[in-house]
C-alpha cells in the first residue's frame, strides 16, 4: 500500500514524461503488475485524452489584465510576449509548468469531462439519509458533497459564524455576457446527533472509518464505535465489514490494532461472520506481528464463546507450528489452542 501510494503521486509526472529513464521503468514495471495502479494509470491516461480533444478558449482580455495587474506586470505587458507572461498554451521550453499544470488538470480532469454536454453538475459525495421510522416527521437527504456547483440565482446563502475560504479562484468564460464566477474551498464543522442504530449514523462513522486519511481521526472514530456497538442492541453488519475493512486495508498498524481490539469487543454473530473472516486474514497475512498476536487473542476470545470453526483451528495450528512465523505469534497460537476445550 505504501509503494502503490508513492508511486501514485508519480503518475501526473509520468503522463507529462517528466520521469528519468530509471524512474519510469520502475514505475511501469510496477503498474504491470498492480491491478488496482493500473486501473488508476488508464483512468489518468483517458482523462488526459479527453481533456485534450476539448476546444481551446481563448482568454478574456479582462482576465489577462486583472492577472497582470494583480501580478504587478500589467507596465510590463506591452514589451513581452503574452503568452510568456501569461503561458495559458503548453510550450515545450516551459515544461516545468506543464509538470504543475498537469496536477490541477488531472484533479479537475474527471469534472470536466464528465460533464462537457451538462450545465451544471450534480452534487458528489456522500449522501445521509437515514431510514429509520421517526413517525410523521419526514425525513430529509442532507448532502455533503465534495464538489458543488450551483447558481446564484437559485439560492440566497445564510453564513452563519466565520467559516474559512481559502483557494479563491475568480472565472469569467465569457466576457460578453454578465456573468463570473467564483471557486472556492469553505471549511465548517458540523455535528450530527442520532442514535447508533440510525443507519445515518452508521454510514457516516462506516465513511470515516474507510476514507479518513489522517490517522488521529480514524483513531478516535475507532474508539466511539467500540463505546457504541460493543453493546448487543446497536449490533449492525455494515460497522462490523467497515472494521474488517481497516482490518485488510489500512496502512497504519496502530489504526489495524485498534480495528482488532473494536472487533474483540463487538457482540459474537456466528462463525461465519466477517469478524472472523477478517481476523483469520490477520492473522495469515498482516506484516505487523503485533497485530498478528492480537488477532490470536481475538479469535481466542471466538472460541470461548463457541463460535470458533474448523478453519480457525487450522489456521491457528499452523502459526503455532510454522518456524519462520514471529516466536511470540507461534507460542500465543499454542496457548489459544491449549484453551480450546474439545
Amino acid at each position: 500500500m505504501a509503494e502503490c501510494s508513492a508511486l501514485r503521486e508519480k503518475l501526473p509526472l509520468l503522463l507529462t514524461e517528466s520521469l528519468d529513464a530509471a524512474q519510469r521503468e520502475l514505475t511501469h514495471q510496477h503498474i504491470e503488475n498492480c491491478v488496482e495502479c493500473s486501473d488508476e494509470w488508464n483512468a489518468y491516461r483517458e482523462t488526459w485524452r479527453v481533456m485534450d480533444e476539448l476546444p481551446e478558449l481563448e482568454v478574456p482580455a479582462r482576465v489577462k489584465a486583472r492577472f497582470l495587474e494583480a501580478a504587478g506586470l500589467s507596465g510590463a505587458a506591452g514589451s513581452q510576449p503574452a503568452d510568456n507572461v501569461v503561458p495559458f498554451h503548453r510550450r515545450p521550453s516551459f515544461k516545468w509548468i506543464a509538470q504543475a499544470a498537469a496536477v490541477a488538470v488531472l484533479v479537475g480532469g474527471g469534472f470536466f469531462a464528465g460533464n462537457r454536454t451538462a450545465p451544471r453538475i450534480q452534487p458528489s459525495g456522500v449522501f445521509v439519509n437515514s431510514i429509520q421510522d421517526r413517525g410523521s416527521s419526514p425525513i430529509q437527504p442532507l448532502s455533503i458533497a465534495e464538489t458543488r456547483v450551483v447558481d446564484a440565482n437559485t439560492i440566497s446563502p445564510v453564513i452563519e459564524g466565520r467559516p474559512n475560504i481559502s483557494n479563491v479562484t475568480f472565472t469569467d468564460a465569457d466576457a460578453a455576457d454578465n456573468r463570473i464566477g467564483l471557486s472556492f474551498d469553505i471549511t465548517s464543522r458540523w455535528t450530527v446527533n442520532g442514535n447508533p442504530k440510525d443507519k445515518s449514523m452508521v454510514r457516516l462513522l462506516s465513511y470515516m472509518l474507510e476514507n479518513e486519511s489522517a490517522i488521529s481521526p480514524r483513531s478516535t472514530t475507532l474508539d466511539m464505535v467500540r463505546q457504541a456497538y460493543s453493546n448487543p442492541a446497536n449490533a449492525d453488519p455494515e460497522i462490523v465489514s467497515a472494521l474488517a475493512k481497516v482490518l485488510r486495508n489500512d496502512e497504519h498498524e496502530g489504526v489495524r490494532l485498534r480495528a482488532v481490539d473494536t472487533l474483540t469487543h463487538l457482540p459474537p454473530s456466528g462463525s461465519t461472520s466477517p469478524t472472523r473472516d477478517a481476523l483469520i486474514d490477520a492473522l495469515k497475512s498482516d506484516p505487523n506481528p503485533a497485530v498478528r498476536i492480537k488477532a490470536v487473542e481475538a479469535l481466542a476470545i471466538i472460541a470461548r464463546s463457541g463460535t470458533l470453526d474448523a478453519e480457525a483451528v487450522d489456521t491457528l495450528r499452523q502459526k503455532a507450528s510454522q518456524n519462520d512465523e514471529n516466536l511470540y505469534v507461534r507460542m500465543k497460537a499454542a496457548e489459544a489452542l491449549k484453551n480450546i476445550k474439545p
